[in-house]
């Protein structure tokens, strides 16, 4: 049934679990009301009841039973996604669970199929889709101004985050190029190849540059780390009539249009069959990708209609990046399962 307002718990008060809050917060409470917020570690949970004025829980649980929240925001540790999200789904809540999904395929499927059983929301944290540069992009493709597209180019590097002791950059970092990549191609990988490292992290890999080959013929590549000491996130898309460009962080997207017209110098026109066209600036209406997300979210549960991103998408992410680290286990190329389609 359609509601009015929502009221809005949040399961880890951490680093994102505070941009979350944050977000949240700025809603106007005739729309959504934050009523709790909880967090196993005393100066996290303190830390943003004070700023944010919200009732702080040790236990989550208790915190669910006790506010009856429409949706559950879970920003926890990997581990632990799949626990708190089906005590949520039992307890008849919506839930946004934040990428990946979950830590393994077999919680992420149970945890699709409780959602769907309850008749509930089940949403994935992928929030590089409402990033107002990605839309941008993809209303381009979808219009056709690329042609066929060849290929795609992902960069993801920064800093190691000694918070994430659970996962490694694919899991943690290359989820959000996958389900980028998917939503701009809108086709499924046929197969994956990948090298990568552990230099830093003591348990899972820092460094990952993977190639992922679509059912469109166009070609993927993620070069991910966690060894660069500048943060960066970009992606660019290659097709027959130019190049664009995203950033992820400013929000920019230009084009670099292909110039197939004959040069004064016949020697370079012989060698070369495409040469630099004009550069554009598109205009973009930047905003920020997790509010927007929050936006869609509240549409969705208000309207009784689909969020954007589905449970069933952040499977069919989660299924990739593991085969993915299968492909740099084995050395080898790993065919793909069927994947749903993300539009």
């Amino acid at each position: 049934m359609p509601v009015e307002h929502i009221k809005v718990a949040v399961v880890g008060a951490g680093s994102m679990g505070s941009n979350h809050i944050r977000v949240l917060s700025d809603f106007d409470e005739e729309r959504v009301r934050l009523v709790g917020v909880a967090d196993t570690i005393p100066a996290s949970l303190s830390r943003v009841m004070s700023r944010f004025h919200v009732a702080g829980f040790a236990d989550y649980r208790e915190m669910i039973e006790q506010t009856t929240p429409d949706l559950v925001v879970v920003v926890t540790p990997t581990q632990l996604h799949y626990e708190v999200t089906t005590f949520a789904l039992n307890a008849g809540c919506h839930v946004l669970v934040e990428k990946p999904i979950a830590s393994t395929i077999a919680e992420a499927e149970e945890m699709v199929q409780l959602a769907a059983s309850q008749h509930l929301m089940l949403t994935v944290g992928h929030v590089e889709r409402f990033n107002p540069a990605v839309q941008a992009l993809k209303q381009q493709l979808a219009s056709d101004q690329l042609g066929r597209l060849f290929h795609l180019h992902a960069r993801r590097l920064g800093p190691y985050p000694p918070r994430i002791r659970d996962v490694g950059v694919i899991l943690d970092l290359a989820t959000h190029d996958l389900d980028a990549m998917l939503y701009l191609t809108g086709g499924e990988i046929e197969h994956v190849y990948a090298e990568t490292q552990r230099l830093v992290h003591t348990t899972h890999e820092d460094l990952l540059l993977g190639l992922v080959r679509f059912d469109t013929g166009a070609i993927g590549m993620l070069d991910v780390n966690w060894l660069t000491p500048t943060k960066v996130r970009e992606l660019s898309v290659t097709g027959e009539r130019g190049l664009y460009t995203v950033n992820y962080l400013t929000q920019d997207l230009h084009f670099y249009e292909n110039d197939y017209g004959p040069t004064d110098w016949d020697v370079i026109g012989s060698l070369a069959g495409v040469s630099e066209g004009t550069m554009t600036r598109l205009k973009v209406r930047k905003a920020e990708p997790l509010r927007l997300e929050y936006e869609d979210l509240v549409r969705a549960i208000t309207e009784s209609t689909p969020p954007t991103v589905t449970g069933e998408e952040g499977l069919a992410v989660l299924r990739v990046a593991y085969q993915i680290l299968e492909a740099a286990q084995t050395g080898k190329v790993v065919t793909c399962a069927s994947q749903v389609t993300v539009r």
